[in-house]
């Protein structure tokens, strides 16, 4: 059985939204969920404490197959640490950031991510403002309010069903 941890951002709906998703994503997949294996952190810790929890976790042995990120500066920071620690990416663990930034095409390792369209979600929001200004309520809206993201497969993750 794999086992994934999680890293997210704590004050802000992103990052509880993301959360919630990998939740799902486990259950749906049929994989169990442990919230020991998620690290919570805030805007102003963000550049120790998810490197510094990864590390001890590394160090006391707890077993991870993979490593979701709340975006990808996080996942490349989570990347460096591992590779401090002298495990490879993806070989030993897999890792997975969001929002198809510059950094997930020109990382040390082309990190896997899920890109969601900005520009459609540029021109979403000047819609519904468009819409609120000529009064249009909302159950008569035309915008539509949900994107599906993609999943941008690259380097960062190796399919574990095939290579035990």
């Amino acid at each position: 059985m794999s086992i994934y941890w999680g890293f997210f951002k704590a004050d802000d709906s992103q990052g509880r939204d993301r959360h919630k998703g990998f939740v799902k994503a486990l259950q749906e997949s049929g994989f169990s969920y442990d919230p020991d294996m998620v690290i919570w952190y805030h805007t102003e810790d963000r550049s120790a404490k998810p490197s510094e929890a990864l590390k001890i976790m590394l160090e006391e042995k707890i077993p991870v197959d993979g490593i979701v990120c709340y975006n990808d500066q996080i996942a490349f920071e989570i990347i460096k640490t591992i590779q401090k620690e002298g495990i490879s990416v993806p070989e030993e663990i897999s890792v997975t950031g969001y929002d198809n930034s510059f950094i997930a095409e020109n990382g040390m390792v082309k990190l896997t991510t899920i890109a969601h369209p900005q520009e459609r979600l540029g021109a979403m929001a000047a819609e519904l403002l468009l819409e609120k200004i000529h009064e249009i309520p909302d159950e008569e809206s035309r915008v539509e309010r949900v994107l599906k993201p993609v999943l941008v497969i690259r380097e960062s993750c190796k399919d574990r069903r095939k290579n035990p």
